[in-house]
Parts: C-alpha cells; sequence; structure tokens
C-alpha cells in the first residue's frame, strides 16, 4: 500500500473509533476480604479467557488475525487493533458490520462460527430432516458447534469439545478461585460452573447461580444466542464480574425509609 492510502486508511478508522465514547468503570475492592480478592482475580483471570473464547465463536480468522494486527507497530497497525478490539472482529458494528480490515469476508458471517462458512440454510434444515429426534436436539441445542466431517456431511459437535482447551483453563481459574473464596455459594457456583466447562450440561449450573449470595457477583458462560443469525440456536459466551455495593445499599434503604417517614436526608 502506498503512503497516501496508508494516510487516508488511518485517517478513517480514526474517525470510525472516535464515533465511540470512552467511560471508566471503576470497582473498589477493598472491602472483600483476603480471600475474596484472591478468588477476584482468578475469576477475572477465566473472564478473559472467555472473551478470546467469544472472538473465537464471532469467526474462525480472529485469533491468527488478531496477532498479525498486534505484531504490527505502525500507527495504522496498532489503529487496526483499537478497532479490531473494539468490535471484536474485523467487521464494524456500526457499519452494518462490513469490513474495515483486507483479507477478510466483506460482511460478518450470518453464522458467526457456529455453522460452516459455506453451509446453505437449506442444507442444514435438510440435514436436520435426516435426525433422529436425539439427534434434531444435539444439532439445533444452545451449545454445539455444526461442522463438516471427512466425507463432507454435516456434524453436531459439543462445547465441551471444541472449545476444550479454552473451557479447560477457564474451569481451571474457577477453581482455583472456589478454593479462595469463603463464600460457600460461591464455592459451589464456580465448582459447578467449572464442572459444566467440561460436561456441556449447564442446567445444575444454572440452578447455583441463581442461588449465590456473595459479594462477587459472577456471570460466566454461554447465553445469548443473537449471534446466531442463520437460526438463532447457538449461545455465545460471555463474561460479567461485578462487586456487590453492600454499603450503598443500606444507605439507600436507610434514606428511602426516612424519606417515608417524613424525615428528611442528605444524600
Amino acid at each position: 500500500m502506498s503512503c497516501a492510502s496508508n494516510n487516508r486508511e488511518l485517517a478513517e478508522l480514526n474517525s470510525k473509533q472516535a464515533r465511540f465514547a470512552p467511560a471508566e468503570l471503576r470497582a473498589d475492592s477493598s472491602q472483600l476480604d483476603s480471600g475474596d480478592q484472591q478468588a477476584l482475580a482468578k475469576i477475572l483471570e477465566a473472564a478473559r479467557i472467555i472473551d478470546e473464547l467469544f472472538r473465537t465463536q464471532v469467526w474462525s480468522g480472529n485469533a491468527a488475525l488478531r496477532q498479525r494486527l498486534a505484531a504490527d507497530s505502525s500507527a495504522l497497525g496498532q489503529a487496526r487493533l483499537r478497532y479490531f478490539d473494539l468490535n471484536q472482529g474485523p467487521w464494524s458494528d456500526l457499519d452494518e458490520h462490513a469490513a474495515f480490515l483486507p483479507d477478510v469476508p466483506p460482511k460478518k458471517l450470518p453464522g458467526a462460527n457456529f455453522y460452516p462458512e459455506n453451509m446453505t440454510r437449506q442444507q442444514f434444515e435438510t440435514w436436520l430432516a435426516t435426525l433422529s429426534p436425539e439427534q434434531k436436539e444435539e444439532a439445533i441445542g444452545f451449545f454445539t458447534v455444526i461442522v463438516r466431517d471427512g466425507s463432507g456431511q454435516l456434524r453436531a459437535l459439543p462445547y465441551a469439545a471444541v472449545y476444550q482447551e479454552q473451557l479447560g483453563r477457564a474451569a481451571a481459574r474457577l477453581e482455583e478461585a472456589a478454593e479462595l473464596t469463603p463464600n460457600a455459594s460461591l464455592q459451589a457456583y464456580l465448582r459447578a460452573r467449572a464442572e459444566a466447562f467440561r460436561s456441556n450440561d449447564y442446567y445444575a449450573s444454572d440452578v447455583l447461580w441463581m442461588k449465590v449470595d456473595a459479594p462477587i457477583d459472577v456471570t460466566i458462560g454461554p447465553y445469548e444466542t443473537y449471534m446466531d443469525e442463520l437460526f438463532g440456536y447457538k449461545a455465545a459466551f460471555e463474561a460479567y464480574v461485578t462487586l456487590r455495593d453492600d454499603l450503598e445499599a443500606a444507605k439507600k434503604i436507610v434514606a428511602g425509609t426516612a424519606r417515608s417517614m417524613g424525615v428528611k436526608t442528605e444524600e
């Protein structure tokens, strides 16, 4: 590429990025006891692995592409990397998912990386009609990837197998966190979610998640299906880690009670 074209691309990427407003989020972990502080660090490590896994689900080429972008220290290379990270891939979310990098599909794939890139809806539905009820349930299930085997036939594989390496690392971090936190409900959930990463059965850990009463709130696993724009079947991985502010909650309760009694309060 010429210097002029590089400059044009750099200016365009900077303009695209300027549409996003940076927002700093802070959390005070000083109120956590030492065990929970150590557990929090492990949970955040697991969340970063899930972030990496999400990019894999977006597109099969994302991991290698990001590695190439990170190795380019030029101003254009770093602008490409920043915008790639904002969009978790080479397609601009604010521009109808059009590619902003060369040598990638021109539009974000409707089936993401849940299905073969060259698979059509008709091919999937034709294959689905040949399956037993149990096989069909796996094929349209939240937690399977559709691949082609050596003969070109479609086949459903569980997330636990397809993402074994990444889920294994994330499960290990959650189990380490469970050993560190003194909170029994959080311990139970973290261990069950780690087991779900290996077994592909998320029901028991979902039940335990609803019972967690801890200063650390963790949502980690496959949930939303909107990234599967072909059928809406497949769940994408995500992770949210937040800290519960019991002091601020108590202040609001006290203030609300005082107002209901006609007492003036200062907040």
